[in-house]
């Protein structure tokens, strides 16, 4: 790309941000399905321990789930954002290559 492309170099710096932002995004995604993985296993465990365990502990898993949960919901508002950006990064490289 020629030095006196300003709008091929804009293109190239946006599309390099379009990148970063799905690098980011892959990252979380990749964090929220393990945080998944590992609510699923507790779950599991609190189901298989049934009546073997008293009711304070089925009541500290329980919580322990919610937490789980919330930290999930933290990162789809997370991921949201990132979404929200990327969206931006897209409609800069197209008004770059109209």
């Amino acid at each position: 790309m020629p030095a006196n492309d300003p709008i091929g170099h804009k293109l190239a710096l946006d599309t390099q941000l379009v990148d970063v932002y799905l690098t980011g995004l892959q990252s979380e995604i990749e964090a929220k399905l393990r945080r998944v993985a590992k609510f699923r296993e507790e779950m599991r465990k609190m189901d298989a321990a049934g009546s073997k365990t008293d009711r304070l502990a089925r009541r500290r898993a329980a919580r322990a789930l919610i937490r789980q949960a919330q930290t999930m919901l933290e990162t789809n508002l997370v991921v949201r954002g990132m979404l929200e950006d990327l969206l931006q990064a897209a409609e800069a490289v197209l008004r770059d290559v109209e």
